[in-house]
């Protein structure tokens, strides 16, 4: 099967690699489309999270590894075990989590952060590829009012989700969302959808605008404004909460600023320099820090908002690449154009 491998900093080639074998508990997946993830874009400026040498302390995989963890497609091949809860054909997408299943976290069902958490693309093969193998307690079926090019968009969606969960809900309060890009996004979808009064996105000018404002909220472009009076001069004040999803100390700093005494921060970005953290301010303000990993199931819930018709999925795919071109028209693009983008995607089977 082709497949996008990472071998290294801004090295991933398009290899012919053998399709995955359907373990016990385990389906193949026959891969539709794809979604090139923020983690993804780091891996390949970076790596962050691939192990290079010292094999993954779950899976004992190092890479090479095919990268991606948001697919969508058919499931091919069916493990033992598995009885009639799944057939072949049946419509797909999948939780990239990987847990060990006994630690207590897993034990309590928040696997999400297992101790010896993995991922898929990122601690063993992944998604881009025309075949990956997923756990089938991980599966999620695709409802049929969505393509399978829509559906790619749950997993990313239900970071945001889990993300407002944690906080127990926005409703009637005030957020700001540093960093709009899709999981920013995700957030300010969720905060809106659990009944927030009133929502700021503060980025740079783009696509961003007018899905923010299209949906009732604000939108602050930080080149051009200040993100303290633009918060002030939306809610009268500062905001109940907060979502880092930028991942840089500039963000984290204003994250900081305009979060009200009392109010929650949720920090969601990914660094790839150790954060400096304000804290005497912070903590003389008695706010809270939160921090949020993936999801767990919501991304059940992401389909169900999906299919709802309250948002336009299509309206988030900003790009569209083949395995072939994913090097130069995706992670090329992304490395130089990020703000251009919400979600480029890879059609590799397509609406199969």
């Amino acid at each position: 099967m082709k497949a996008a491998v990472w071998y290294g900093r801004r090295d991933v080639r398009i290899e012919e690699r053998a399709e995955p074998e359907a373990l016990p508990g385990h389906v193949v997946v026959r891969v539709a489309w794809a979604g090139i993830c923020g983690t993804d874009r780091h891996e390949y400026l970076g790596p962050n999270f691939i192990p290079l040498t010292k094999p993954h302390r779950l899976t004992g995989c190092t890479a090479p590894l095919i990268l991606g963890h948001e697919f969508t497609g058919l499931i091919h091949k069916i493990g033992q075990g598995l009885g009639s809860s799944w057939r072949i054909g049946d419509r797909v997408t999948a939780n990239g989590t990987l847990c060990c299943g006994t630690c207590a976290m897993c034990r309590s069902g928040q696997y999400n952060i297992c101790e010896k958490l993995g991922f898929t693309g990122v601690s063993r093969d992944g998604a881009f590829a025309e075949y990956v193998a997923v756990e089938a307690e991980r599966l999620f079926r695709v409802p049929d009012a969505l393509t399978l090019r829509q559906a790619v968009l749950a997993e990313p969606l239900a970071c945001g989700i889990h993300a407002v969960r944690l906080l127990g809900g926005l409703q009637g309060k005030d957020a700001v969302i540093i960093g709009p890009g899709i999981i920013g996004l995700s957030c300010f979808f969720a905060a809106k959808r659990s009944g927030a009064r009133r929502l700021l996105a503060a980025g740079i000018a783009g696509p961003r605008r007018g899905l923010v404002e299209a949906q009732g909220g604000w939108y602050c472009d930080c080149e051009q404004e200040d993100l303290g009076q633009a918060a002030r001069a939306c809610f009268g004040g500062l905001a109940d909460a907060v979502f880092e999803c930028a991942g840089s100390q500039a963000a984290l700093n204003s994250a900081a600023a305009v979060l009200k005494g009392g109010g929650d921060l949720m920090v969601m970005g990914v660094y790839e320099q150790p954060p400096v953290f304000p804290m005497n301010g912070f903590q003389e303000g008695e706010r809270r820090l939160f921090t949020s990993q993936a999801h767990q199931d919501e991304i059940g819930a992401a389909l169900d908002y999906l299919k709802s018709g309250d948002l336009d999925p299509d309206a988030l795919i900003t790009g569209e690449v083949t395995l072939d071109t994913l090097v130069d028209q995706g992670f090329e693009e992304l490395a130089a154009n990020a703000g251009k983008h919400i979600k480029i995607v890879i059609r590799i089977g397509g609406d199969l």
